[in-house]
């Protein structure tokens, strides 16, 4: 008969434990399955922590199928590398010389585009229309478009916004916090090798209370540790090395017609390299380590639905430590992964959002900031005609100046479309530079902010 006191099976605890209602040891006891079951087969996830982390790791409560992720990276190898890079399906555009590909490292950019984004600062509303007769308008576009003004530009009479999150990325020292400094001496050797006796001395206390469920789950997780350190992953050969003398500009979405774009600028090895270039070399493993982490799978799962089979104290000594272990993370400003690999490289980082009114402006800006010498990138993006071709040449004059025959072949709607949108976009590059500017002096790593 079951027991809010004794559980399913009616075992007895070693140490006396005080009477729990019954709804919230059943409570209890559902919560870190359901935990443990959400976003199955992550492993786009996976890679990308691993790509960060430089070696390979595992977590106390890993999600459902990540052991046995594991077993199949270092099965498959390369292979899977590219399986798990194909999950997320995110496109990139590189300005500068034009390729488009799939990212590499999983999720990588993904984790630390979700750092730089923490803040949740508003979007900056980017310009949309504007008045010819003022000088500052005539003076930037009198060079390329030497016909007569009217005297309102066009305004876009359809909007379909674009956010555009602007990603700089570059090399500099940060001044750790004291949260950083416990932070990276509990990532030390000595910080994790107390981690691993507090973790077995749990487990004790956890099989005296009755809770065996429980201390399967911390003893599976300990082993799993203790296995993913006995295979030593190495970095490429010149790893985060940059091979251009240029910065980055590549531009990134899920497709082509996306609405949520992400532009990553500055430091062309730091960004090459996280977008382009795998950062994580497979180590090899023998049978004896592959099917370990198969049977930590199976184990695991079998812990988690005893204990909510069980409930009793084990349901509640599990819920206990999964909220200790969100609360460390959270202590420490969250996002561990993104702040250790930040600290560890010396790279900073900042995001802003900008809004505009459409993607042609939106894409106009980026060619701009980026000073690229042609229009190859965004092929796929933009339909070559004559109006964008004199768009673009009006876009960067000093590098290829406008043609009047190309405007004057043009109808009065198609020039007040080139004017209007070379306007917008040019104005865009200037606010996004200088929000560059002020976030790469005001940006702290270990500032927790909103986070």
């Amino acid at each position: 008969m079951y027991s809010a006191q004794l559980g399913a099976l009616g075992i007895k605890a070693y140490l006396a434990v005080p009477a729990i209602p019954s709804i919230i040891t059943e409570w209890s006891a559902l919560i870190p399955l359901v935990a443990h079951l959400a976003h199955y087969g992550e492993n786009n996830r996976m890679v990308g922590e691993l790509a960060l982390d430089g070696h390979l790791s595992v977590g106390l409560f890993p999600k459902l199928g990540y052991l046995d992720g594991l077993r199949k990276l270092l099965q498959d190898g390369p292979d899977f590398l590219d399986k798990a890079n194909a999950e997320a399906s995110y496109k990139v555009w590189d300005v500068n010389w034009g390729s488009v590909f799939t990212r590499a490292n999983g999720s990588a950019i993904s984790i630390l585009t979700e750092y730089a984004l923490r803040k949740h600062r508003p979007p900056i509303q980017m310009p949309e229309n504007f008045r010819l007769h003022s000088e500052s308008a005539r003076e930037n576009i009198s060079s390329a478009h030497p016909a007569p003004f009217p005297e309102l530009a066009a305004t876009p009479s359809f909007r379909r916004h674009q956010n555009l999150h602007v990603i700089s990325m570059s090399r500099k020292n940060h001044a750790s916090s004291i949260r950083g400094a416990i932070l990276l001496l509990i990532l030390s050797r000595t910080g994790k090798t107390l981690y691993y006796l507090v973790l077995l001395g749990l487990a004790v206390v956890f099989c005296l209370l009755g809770a065996f469920g429980t201390a399967a789950v911390v003893l599976t997780g300990l082993m799993s540790k203790l296995v993913c350190r006995t295979l030593h992953v190495e970095r490429p050969s010149g790893y985060l090395m940059n091979n251009e003398k240029h910065d980055a500009c590549m531009l990134s979405a899920v497709h082509e017609n996306a609405q949520t774009w992400y532009l990553y600028v500055g430091d062309r090895g730091v960004i090459d390299w996280m977008l382009n270039k795998t950062m994580l070399q497979i180590p090899s493993a023998n049978r004896l380590q592959m099917g370990y982490f198969r049977l930590a799978h199976v184990l695991q799962l079998s812990a988690m639905t005893f204990v909510a089979a069980q409930k009793s104290i084990d349901g509640v000594c599990l819920l206990v430590l999964l909220a200790l272990t969100y609360s460390f993370q959270y202590l420490f400003g969250g996002y561990p992964k993104a702040r250790k690999w930040l600290q560890a490289e010396q790279v900073s980082i900042h995001g802003q959002t900008f809004r505009f009114s459409g993607r042609t402006p939106m894409i106009g800006a980026v060619h701009a900031l980026s000073q690229a010498r042609n229009s190859e990138w965004m092929e796929t993006l933009v339909t070559p005609c004559p109006r964008i071709r004199a768009w673009l040449n009006g876009l960067n004059p000093s590098l290829k100046p406008m043609n009047p025959q190309d405007l004057g072949a043009l109808s009065s709607s198609d020039r007040s479309w080139v004017i209007l949108n070379i306007y917008m976009a040019t104005e865009a590059e200037k606010l996004i530079r200088r929000e560059l500017k002020r976030g790469q002096a005001t940006e702290s790593l270990y500032v927790k902010g909103d986070s």
